[in-house]
């Protein structure tokens, strides 16, 4: 047997016993998504608006002020939002059906929409899709009050209407 042979024959062998002495593992992942739709309405800041006589002289509803929220979904998604009055301090006929919005920008990832707004109770305020790689569905509108069927007693002092808007997100997907 030639030299070089023998040397190409133990290596050979060599290698098959290695190769048949491997081991073999394996390793489990799991992703677990904690919130597939995330909802953040920092841009909503409180709303502290004194009424004057050209809101009640002019045309019913008028806006009072404004709403802004960013959703991010892995999932197709409606923007909702309600309102729970908290208090009406001596202002008769008050109510959350006073007040509604509008929905007047969306934009970002997901293809978002406005929804028709309306009246809180809840309302949709838009709808999007799938908003994974972008920074997310971005929603703004107004916010607005009728005061045509109000009665205040005891002016002065003043009085006030306080209510908290809640905000929503649902999936859609059937």
């Amino acid at each position: 047997m030639h030299p070089a042979r023998s040397i190409a024959i133990v290596l050979l062998a060599l290698a098959i016993g290695w190769a048949s002495g491997l081991s073999q593992t394996s390793q489990t992942v799991t992703v677990t998504v904690n919130q597939s739709l995330y909802l953040d309405c920092s841009a909503a800041v409180a709303i502290n608006y004194t009424v004057t006589q050209t809101d009640i002289e002019g045309p019913q509803p008028f806006t009072i002020g404004t709403w802004g929220c960013n959703v991010d979904s892995l999932t197709n998604f409606e923007l909702s939002a309600n309102m729970t009055m908290t208090s009406t301090a001596d202002i008769v006929n008050a109510s959350a059906d006073d007040f509604s919005a509008t929905c007047t920008s969306a934009s970002g990832g997901g293809s978002p929409s406005c929804g028709p707004g309306g009246t809180f109770g809840p309302i949709t305020l838009g709808s999007g899709g799938n908003t994974a790689g972008t920074p997310g569905a971005d929603f703004s509108g107004n916010v607005r009050l009728n005061v045509s069927d109000w009665d205040v007693r005891a002016i002065p002092p003043s009085r006030s209407v306080s209510g908290v808007i809640n905000y929503s997100v649902t999936d859609s997907t059937p």
